[in-house]
Protein backbone atom coordinates (compact mmCIF):
# COMPACT_ATOMS: atom_id res chain seq x y z
CA UNK A 1 0.00 0.00 0.00
CA UNK A 2 1.10 3.54 -0.95
CA UNK A 3 1.98 6.04 2.29
CA UNK A 4 -0.86 7.53 3.43
CA UNK A 5 -0.94 11.10 5.62
CA UNK A 6 -2.89 10.81 8.57
CA UNK A 7 -3.62 14.83 9.74
CA UNK A 8 -4.06 15.34 12.96
CA UNK A 9 -6.61 18.39 13.96
CA UNK A 10 -9.79 19.85 15.87
CA UNK A 11 -12.18 22.34 14.76
CA UNK A 12 -10.20 25.43 16.33
CA UNK A 13 -7.82 24.88 13.15
CA UNK A 14 -10.90 25.55 11.07
CA UNK A 15 -10.79 29.12 9.66
CA UNK A 16 -14.73 29.71 10.40
CA UNK A 17 -16.29 28.76 6.96
CA UNK A 18 -13.08 29.23 5.09
CA UNK A 19 -12.44 25.75 3.51
CA UNK A 20 -10.34 26.54 0.56
CA UNK A 21 -7.56 23.31 0.48
CA UNK A 22 -4.34 25.92 0.18
CA UNK A 23 -5.58 27.04 3.28
CA UNK A 24 -4.65 24.00 4.94
CA UNK A 25 -2.42 21.43 4.57
CA UNK A 26 -4.68 19.31 1.98
CA UNK A 27 -3.66 21.35 -1.05
CA UNK A 28 0.32 20.79 -0.50
CA UNK A 29 -0.36 17.13 0.24
CA UNK A 30 -2.30 16.14 -3.03
CA UNK A 31 0.71 17.09 -4.63
CA UNK A 32 3.00 14.53 -3.24
CA UNK A 33 4.53 12.31 -5.30
CA UNK A 34 4.14 9.06 -2.66
CA UNK A 35 0.86 10.02 -0.52
CA UNK A 36 -2.05 7.94 -1.88
CA UNK A 37 -4.45 8.31 0.40
CA UNK A 38 -5.42 11.26 3.18
CA UNK A 39 -7.32 11.21 6.46
CA UNK A 40 -8.13 13.80 9.21
CA UNK A 41 -7.95 12.37 12.58
CA UNK A 42 -9.80 14.49 14.92
CA UNK A 43 -11.20 13.99 18.87
CA UNK A 44 -14.89 12.43 18.94
CA UNK A 45 -15.97 15.59 20.03
CA UNK A 46 -19.78 17.49 19.32
CA UNK A 47 -17.71 20.63 17.59
CA UNK A 48 -15.37 18.23 14.86
CA UNK A 49 -18.81 17.76 13.12
CA UNK A 50 -17.49 20.42 11.36
CA UNK A 51 -14.16 18.77 10.27
CA UNK A 52 -16.77 15.69 8.93
CA UNK A 53 -18.21 18.31 6.42
CA UNK A 54 -14.84 20.06 5.45
CA UNK A 55 -13.76 16.53 5.08
CA UNK A 56 -16.59 15.77 2.83
CA UNK A 57 -15.68 18.65 0.78
CA UNK A 58 -12.37 18.33 0.23
CA UNK A 59 -12.97 14.17 -0.41
CA UNK A 60 -10.88 13.12 1.41
CA UNK A 61 -11.42 10.41 4.63
CA UNK A 62 -12.32 11.62 8.32
CA UNK A 63 -12.19 9.62 11.96
CA UNK A 64 -13.62 10.80 15.22
CA UNK A 65 -11.70 9.31 17.78
CA UNK A 66 -9.93 9.77 21.41
CA UNK A 67 -9.39 13.26 22.37
CA UNK A 68 -5.98 12.63 24.19
CA UNK A 69 -4.83 9.51 22.92
CA UNK A 70 -3.30 10.85 20.25
CA UNK A 71 -1.34 7.21 19.52
CA UNK A 72 -4.61 5.19 19.19
CA UNK A 73 -6.29 7.78 17.75
CA UNK A 74 -3.95 7.74 14.42
CA UNK A 75 -4.14 3.88 14.72
CA UNK A 76 -7.82 3.76 14.52
CA UNK A 77 -7.46 6.49 11.51
CA UNK A 78 -5.13 4.31 9.86
CA UNK A 79 -6.63 1.66 10.10
CA UNK A 80 -9.95 2.75 8.60
CA UNK A 81 -8.45 3.57 5.42
CA UNK A 82 -6.78 -0.19 5.17
CA UNK A 83 -3.29 0.73 6.14
CA UNK A 84 -1.15 -2.74 6.46
CA UNK A 85 2.10 -3.37 8.93
CA UNK A 86 4.58 -1.83 6.35
CA UNK A 87 2.25 0.97 5.50
CA UNK A 88 4.61 4.54 5.80
CA UNK A 89 2.37 6.69 7.94
CA UNK A 90 2.66 10.75 7.18
CA UNK A 91 1.56 12.59 9.91
CA UNK A 92 0.73 16.50 9.75
CA UNK A 93 -1.15 19.19 11.14
CA UNK A 94 -4.05 20.36 9.03
CA UNK A 95 -3.10 24.02 9.51
CA UNK A 96 0.42 23.90 8.37
CA UNK A 97 -0.59 24.93 4.80
CA UNK A 98 2.91 26.04 3.94
CA UNK A 99 4.45 22.16 4.54
CA UNK A 100 6.94 22.03 1.87
CA UNK A 101 5.87 18.69 0.38
CA UNK A 102 9.02 17.78 -1.77
CA UNK A 103 10.36 17.62 1.98
CA UNK A 104 8.32 15.49 3.09
CA UNK A 105 8.30 13.49 0.05
CA UNK A 106 12.39 13.06 0.35
CA UNK A 107 11.43 11.49 4.09
CA UNK A 108 9.00 8.88 3.11
CA UNK A 109 12.48 8.21 0.28
CA UNK A 110 14.57 8.38 3.06
CA UNK A 111 12.42 5.85 4.68
CA UNK A 112 11.99 3.60 2.26
CA UNK A 113 15.28 3.10 1.36
CA UNK A 114 16.96 2.66 4.32
CA UNK A 115 14.11 0.69 6.04
CA UNK A 116 13.73 3.21 8.92
CA UNK A 117 10.84 3.04 11.33
CA UNK A 118 10.93 6.65 11.81
CA UNK A 119 12.56 9.53 10.19
CA UNK A 120 13.04 13.02 12.16
CA UNK A 121 14.21 16.11 10.98
CA UNK A 122 17.74 18.42 12.27
CA UNK A 123 17.24 20.13 15.65
CA UNK A 124 17.88 23.38 13.66
CA UNK A 125 15.43 23.03 11.61
CA UNK A 126 11.55 24.13 12.05
CA UNK A 127 10.09 21.10 11.87
CA UNK A 128 6.57 22.54 10.91
CA UNK A 129 7.75 22.28 7.31
CA UNK A 130 7.86 18.77 7.54
CA UNK A 131 6.28 15.66 8.87
CA UNK A 132 6.40 12.81 11.52
CA UNK A 133 7.25 9.76 9.36
CA UNK A 134 6.91 6.55 10.04
CA UNK A 135 5.92 2.61 9.26
CA UNK A 136 2.57 1.75 10.84
CA UNK A 137 3.94 -1.32 12.28
CA UNK A 138 6.60 1.27 13.96
CA UNK A 139 3.71 3.17 15.84
CA UNK A 140 1.99 -0.06 16.82
CA UNK A 141 5.26 -0.92 18.47
CA UNK A 142 5.29 2.45 20.49
CA UNK A 143 1.46 1.95 21.37
CA UNK A 144 2.33 -1.56 23.18
CA UNK A 145 5.55 0.48 24.89
CA UNK A 146 3.78 3.02 26.32
CA UNK A 147 1.87 2.73 28.99
CA UNK A 148 -2.56 2.92 29.01
CA UNK A 149 -2.40 5.81 31.16
CA UNK A 150 0.88 8.11 30.40
CA UNK A 151 -1.44 10.75 28.29
CA UNK A 152 1.73 12.73 28.10
CA UNK A 153 3.26 10.41 26.03
CA UNK A 154 0.95 8.95 23.84
CA UNK A 155 -0.17 12.36 22.99
CA UNK A 156 3.23 12.83 20.93
CA UNK A 157 4.75 9.11 20.63
CA UNK A 158 6.94 10.32 17.74
CA UNK A 159 9.13 11.85 20.82
CA UNK A 160 8.91 8.56 22.14
CA UNK A 161 10.30 6.92 19.05
CA UNK A 162 12.87 9.21 18.70
CA UNK A 163 14.13 9.05 22.34
CA UNK A 164 14.26 5.00 21.89
CA UNK A 165 16.69 4.56 19.01
CA UNK A 166 17.50 1.11 21.56
CA UNK A 167 14.30 -0.01 19.54
CA UNK A 168 13.60 2.19 16.67
CA UNK A 169 15.36 2.40 13.67
CA UNK A 170 15.35 6.67 13.37
CA UNK A 171 16.92 8.48 10.77
CA UNK A 172 17.21 11.60 10.37
CA UNK A 173 17.34 13.63 6.78
CA UNK A 174 20.44 16.06 6.95
CA UNK A 175 19.91 17.78 3.94
CA UNK A 176 16.99 20.29 4.31
CA UNK A 177 16.02 23.78 2.70
CA UNK A 178 16.27 26.95 3.34
CA UNK A 179 14.00 29.38 1.79
CA UNK A 180 14.44 33.26 1.05
CA UNK A 181 12.57 35.88 3.33
CA UNK A 182 9.83 36.70 0.46
CA UNK A 183 8.64 33.16 1.56
CA UNK A 184 8.01 33.84 5.54
CA UNK A 185 6.37 36.75 3.98
CA UNK A 186 4.19 35.16 1.66
CA UNK A 187 3.30 32.98 4.74
CA UNK A 188 2.55 35.79 7.04
CA UNK A 189 0.21 37.63 4.63
CA UNK A 190 -1.94 37.35 1.54
CA UNK A 191 -5.46 35.48 2.63
CA UNK A 192 -4.16 34.88 5.82
CA UNK A 193 -2.50 38.07 7.11
CA UNK A 194 -4.74 37.68 10.56
CA UNK A 195 -2.43 35.85 13.10
CA UNK A 196 -2.99 32.52 13.07
CA UNK A 197 -0.81 29.33 14.56
CA UNK A 198 2.13 29.71 12.34
CA UNK A 199 4.25 27.53 14.10
CA UNK A 200 4.26 25.65 17.74
CA UNK A 201 4.99 28.86 20.75
CA UNK A 202 6.58 26.81 23.50
CA UNK A 203 3.83 25.80 26.01
CA UNK A 204 4.60 26.87 29.04
CA UNK A 205 4.15 24.17 32.19
CA UNK A 206 3.28 26.14 35.73
CA UNK A 207 2.90 22.62 37.20
CA UNK A 208 6.88 22.16 36.13
CA UNK A 209 7.92 26.00 37.29
CA UNK A 210 6.48 24.80 40.79
CA UNK A 211 8.90 23.03 41.21
CA UNK A 212 11.19 26.23 41.95
CA UNK A 213 8.98 27.98 44.60
CA UNK A 214 9.18 27.30 48.39
CA UNK A 215 5.73 27.79 50.27
CA UNK A 216 6.90 31.40 52.08
CA UNK A 217 7.76 32.70 48.41
CA UNK A 218 5.96 35.94 46.91
CA UNK A 219 5.73 35.54 43.11
CA UNK A 220 5.51 37.49 40.31
CA UNK A 221 3.86 35.98 37.15
CA UNK A 222 4.85 38.48 34.28
CA UNK A 223 2.54 37.88 31.44
CA UNK A 224 -0.10 35.83 33.24
CA UNK A 225 -3.15 36.63 30.74
CA UNK A 226 -6.01 35.15 32.57
CA UNK A 227 -4.08 34.09 35.43
CA UNK A 228 -5.11 30.50 34.99
CA UNK A 229 -1.33 29.87 35.45
CA UNK A 230 -1.04 32.80 38.37
CA UNK A 231 -3.36 30.43 40.20
CA UNK A 232 -1.25 27.41 39.47
CA UNK A 233 1.70 28.98 41.05
CA UNK A 234 -0.50 30.00 44.23
CA UNK A 235 -0.91 26.69 45.56
CA UNK A 236 2.96 26.52 46.24
CA UNK A 237 3.70 29.83 47.64
CA UNK A 238 2.79 32.36 49.83
CA UNK A 239 1.29 35.14 47.41
CA UNK A 240 1.28 35.49 43.75
CA UNK A 241 0.78 39.07 41.61
CA UNK A 242 -0.35 38.08 37.97
CA UNK A 243 1.15 41.03 36.03
CA UNK A 244 0.27 41.67 32.57
CA UNK A 245 -0.07 45.23 29.71
CA UNK A 246 -3.59 44.31 28.54
CA UNK A 247 -5.64 45.97 30.93
CA UNK A 248 -8.66 44.07 29.33
CA UNK A 249 -6.76 40.53 30.36
CA UNK A 250 -5.85 41.67 33.88
CA UNK A 251 -9.84 42.26 34.46
CA UNK A 252 -10.81 39.17 33.10
CA UNK A 253 -8.09 37.71 35.42
CA UNK A 254 -9.48 39.64 38.18
CA UNK A 255 -13.31 38.51 38.17
CA UNK A 256 -12.02 34.70 37.56
CA UNK A 257 -10.18 34.49 40.50
CA UNK A 258 -11.12 35.28 44.22
CA UNK A 259 -7.96 33.69 46.16
CA UNK A 260 -6.96 36.08 48.66
CA UNK A 261 -3.27 34.85 47.83
CA UNK A 262 -3.94 36.16 44.37
CA UNK A 263 -3.35 39.23 42.65
CA UNK A 264 -3.31 41.26 38.99
CA UNK A 265 -2.35 43.96 38.23
CA UNK A 266 -1.69 46.30 34.83
CA UNK A 267 1.74 46.32 34.46
CA UNK A 268 4.70 47.63 31.85
CA UNK A 269 7.12 44.69 31.29
CA UNK A 270 9.50 47.62 30.54
CA UNK A 271 8.98 49.30 34.23
CA UNK A 272 7.36 47.14 36.80
CA UNK A 273 5.53 49.38 39.60
CA UNK A 274 6.66 47.62 42.16
CA UNK A 275 9.21 48.48 45.30
CA UNK A 276 12.57 46.89 44.79
CA UNK A 277 13.75 43.40 45.83
CA UNK A 278 9.60 42.89 46.58
CA UNK A 279 9.67 39.53 45.02
CA UNK A 280 10.94 36.00 45.58
CA UNK A 281 10.69 34.61 42.48
CA UNK A 282 9.65 36.11 38.82
CA UNK A 283 8.01 33.55 36.39
CA UNK A 284 8.29 35.00 32.75
CA UNK A 285 6.55 32.57 30.04
CA UNK A 286 6.84 33.39 26.61
CA UNK A 287 7.05 37.62 27.24
CA UNK A 288 10.30 38.39 26.24
CA UNK A 289 10.00 37.36 22.54
CA UNK A 290 7.19 40.10 22.35
CA UNK A 291 8.49 42.89 24.58
CA UNK A 292 10.19 46.13 22.37
CA UNK A 293 13.29 45.92 24.30
CA UNK A 294 13.63 42.39 26.24
CA UNK A 295 17.19 43.67 27.88
CA UNK A 296 15.22 46.84 29.34
CA UNK A 297 12.51 44.11 30.78
CA UNK A 298 14.88 41.81 32.09
CA UNK A 299 16.72 44.49 34.28
CA UNK A 300 13.60 45.40 35.40
CA UNK A 301 12.98 41.95 36.96
CA UNK A 302 16.24 42.26 38.22
CA UNK A 303 15.43 45.29 40.14
CA UNK A 304 12.13 43.92 41.81
CA UNK A 305 13.62 40.62 42.86
CA UNK A 306 15.17 40.17 46.16
CA UNK A 307 18.72 39.08 46.43
CA UNK A 308 19.61 35.84 45.48
CA UNK A 309 16.14 36.05 44.29
CA UNK A 310 15.24 33.40 41.19
CA UNK A 311 14.33 34.18 37.64
CA UNK A 312 12.26 31.16 35.95
CA UNK A 313 12.18 32.54 31.77
CA UNK A 314 10.91 30.79 29.18
CA UNK A 315 11.33 32.12 25.20
CA UNK A 316 10.85 30.58 22.21
CA UNK A 317 13.96 29.16 20.52
CA UNK A 318 15.34 30.51 17.14
CA UNK A 319 14.91 27.35 14.57
CA UNK A 320 18.26 28.49 11.68
CA UNK A 321 16.63 26.96 9.04
CA UNK A 322 14.56 27.09 6.93
CA UNK A 323 14.80 31.02 7.61
CA UNK A 324 16.55 31.77 11.17
CA UNK A 325 13.66 34.37 11.52
CA UNK A 326 10.54 33.51 13.45
CA UNK A 327 7.82 31.85 11.83
CA UNK A 328 4.90 33.44 13.87
CA UNK A 329 4.02 36.83 13.34
CA UNK A 330 3.66 38.50 16.87
CA UNK A 331 7.27 37.26 17.67
CA UNK A 332 9.29 40.37 17.58
CA UNK A 333 12.62 37.95 17.80
CA UNK A 334 13.43 34.16 19.29
CA UNK A 335 16.61 33.29 21.06
CA UNK A 336 19.96 31.13 20.20
CA UNK A 337 20.96 30.19 23.46
CA UNK A 338 24.13 31.26 23.75
CA UNK A 339 23.28 34.99 22.92
CA UNK A 340 20.22 34.37 25.10
CA UNK A 341 22.50 33.23 28.15
CA UNK A 342 24.64 36.39 27.54
CA UNK A 343 21.77 38.34 27.95
CA UNK A 344 20.55 37.15 30.97
CA UNK A 345 24.30 37.64 32.79
CA UNK A 346 24.41 40.82 31.49
CA UNK A 347 21.24 42.20 33.16
CA UNK A 348 22.51 40.49 36.73
CA UNK A 349 22.15 36.30 36.48
CA UNK A 350 23.43 33.87 36.90
CA UNK A 351 22.05 30.68 34.91
CA UNK A 352 21.04 27.51 37.51
CA UNK A 353 19.27 25.06 35.59
CA UNK A 354 18.81 24.53 31.98
CA UNK A 355 15.82 22.55 30.01
CA UNK A 356 14.49 22.36 26.36
CA UNK A 357 11.50 22.43 25.24
CA UNK A 358 11.14 19.42 22.07
CA UNK A 359 7.57 19.36 20.98
CA UNK A 360 5.73 20.41 24.37
CA UNK A 361 7.79 18.45 26.90
CA UNK A 362 10.58 19.51 28.91
CA UNK A 363 14.00 17.24 27.55
CA UNK A 364 17.83 18.03 28.08
CA UNK A 365 19.12 21.38 26.90
CA UNK A 366 21.00 20.35 23.88
CA UNK A 367 17.74 18.37 22.51
CA UNK A 368 15.35 21.47 22.26
CA UNK A 369 13.75 21.81 19.08
CA UNK A 370 10.57 25.00 19.95
CA UNK A 371 11.73 26.68 23.26
CA UNK A 372 14.47 26.84 26.12
CA UNK A 373 13.62 27.34 29.73
CA UNK A 374 16.34 28.69 32.31
CA UNK A 375 16.37 28.87 36.13
CA UNK A 376 18.51 32.04 37.35
CA UNK A 377 19.32 33.77 40.76
CA UNK A 378 19.83 37.24 40.87
CA UNK A 379 23.70 38.01 41.73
Amino acid sequence: MRPIAVIQANYTDLLGDDRNPSHYCIEPLRKSRHIDRIVIAAPDLPENRALVGAAETWRVDCHLGSEFDVTARILAAARMVGAEEETVVVRVLLNRFFIDIDLVDRMIELLQKSSSDFVTLPYDFNINFGADVMTLACLRRADKMIPATDMSQRFRPWLFIEEHTDVFRVSCLEDVPTYPLETLQRIHGGDLSHERDCGTCAIFGYEFAAQFLRPTDHVLDLGCGAGEGSEVLAKYSAEVWGADYDGQVVREAQARHDLETLHFDVQDAHALDYADEFFDVVVCSNVMEHVADDALMLQSCQRVLRSRGSLVLEVPLLAERPFGAPLIPSHLREYRPAPLLSLIGHAGFEVDRKFGMNRGRYVDWDRAREGVLIVAHKL
